[in-house]
């Protein structure tokens, strides 16, 4: 019998932030947390704040036990095994992590294809290694076409935060492997929306924050092949197996040499609570209600003087300029009357060689609703309030 959440219509008491007259339309940039998560996080405080070093007692068995079961569950989500799961700080860092893994496997003269709409944590750390590679940066209006016999990475974002491409995966992974191209997916945006599958895939990047988990933890999931040609580049508590007399020493051979020091453990407790809350929601009928609620939101701005919208009905990320003001201007407006939105090129910096100017954003999650959007559309109407703010 299927008990999954069908009706998001009281999903937003799990949401403490949104019982504040808040009208939050940001979540591309932070997603909101529910009771359950913030209550597993305060639990780790009050009741198991242990490290996981100290693994020979009850509360450090149990510990290490949450850590284990939290990327088991991981691994479900991803299909993937819970031996390629890394924990790590987000996936800024996973980003930059992955590259500096395989630049030795990158060689003078492959080129590192790179989609125009990344956010720049999947921009910045390829021109980097390519400088000390001396591989070839090629920016891609279409990831599919472009990859060829020099392709060794294709920097791929499976949902973008700002303006949506739509890639055929299947075609994408498929024409990736005849030329033995390994795909790098930023996933933070798509991994709360949509199927993230580890079959299509060599790397996998993304934050818990993105996925009503907290910040401060993300995963970066490595098919184990490719785990197998690369050595870690972390070293410290937790990756050494032993230290001899001369100095030699040597790896512990499982995942966690990729994960030195104490793991944020809070965060751990909290992100599982988050897997559980996302496994409870239906995701056909959460597609459903987001694209109901973009289309409602696309109808509603279409039909304000002066708003330009960029975005089309049923992208759970809306953008807009309003003719004549800037964007930061609305987004400072909207933010002071308690709606919050995002302006800018949203740390995608080379959207700016794509589309000229900055734009407003609203991202959209199951704790919307219409009323988040009237509001939002009421005060773009009266423009004389906004005049009298700036």
């Amino acid at each position: 019998m299927n008990n999954k959440i069908k009706d998001f219509a009281a999903i937003r008491n799990e949401f403490p932030m949104l019982q504040n007259d808040l009208i939050y339309l940001d979540s591309s940039a932070l997603v909101q947390k529910p009771n359950s998560v913030i209550n597993a996080i305060n639990d780790f405080y009050t009741k198991y704040s242990i490290s996981n070093r100290t693994s020979d007692s009850k509360l450090g068995i149990l510990v290490n036990n949450k850590i284990e079961d939290t990327r088991e569950k991981v691994a479900n989500l991803l299909n993937a095994t819970k031996d390629e799961i890394i924990f790590n700080s987000g996936t800024t860092e996973g980003l930059n992590y992955i590259a500096q893994l395989l630049a030795p496997l990158i060689n003078n003269g492959d080129e590192i294809l790179i989609s125009k709409y990344n956010h720049s944590s999947h921009i910045i750390p390829w021109i980097e290694i390519s400088k000390i590679t001396k591989a070839k940066i090629i920016f891609s209006d279409n990831l599919i076409k472009d990859i060829n016999d020099k392709t060794k990475i294709v920097a791929f974002t499976q949902s973008n935060n700002n303006f949506q491409q739509k890639t055929n995966i299947e075609d994408l992974s498929k024409k990736a492997k005849e030329y033995q191209s390994l795909i790098i997916n930023d996933a933070a945006q798509a991994i709360s929306h949509e199927e993230v599958n580890a079959k299509y895939f060599d790397v996998i990047a993304f934050s818990s924050n993105k996925f009503f988990g907290p910040t401060g933890l993300g995963v970066l999931c490595i098919n184990k092949n490719l785990l197998n040609k690369i050595e870690s580049k972390k070293y410290g508590g937790g990756t050494v197996e032993k230290i001899d007399k001369d100095g030699q020493w040597t790896r512990k051979p499982s995942i966690i040499q990729h994960e030195a020091g104490t793991l944020n453990l809070s965060a751990i407790f909290g992100f599982y609570e988050a897997l559980v809350f996302y496994e409870n929601l239906d995701k056909e009928a959460m597609k459903k209600y987001l694209e109901d609620l973009s289309i409602y939101a696309h109808e509603k701005l279409k039909n304000i003087k002066d708003v330009i919208l960029l975005s089309k009905p049923k992208d759970f990320i809306i953008l807009f300029e309003v003719k004549n003001i800037s964007a930061q201007d609305i987004s400072s407006y909207l933010g002071h009357k308690n709606v919050y939105v995002r302006s800018g090129y949203f740390c995608a910096k080379y959207l700016q060689h794509v589309h000229n100017n900055p734009t407003i954003r609203v991202s959209l999650h199951i704790y919307n609703n219409h009323n988040d959007i009237d509001v939002l559309c009421d005060l773009l109407e009266h423009k004389e309030d906004f005049l009298d703010f700036i």
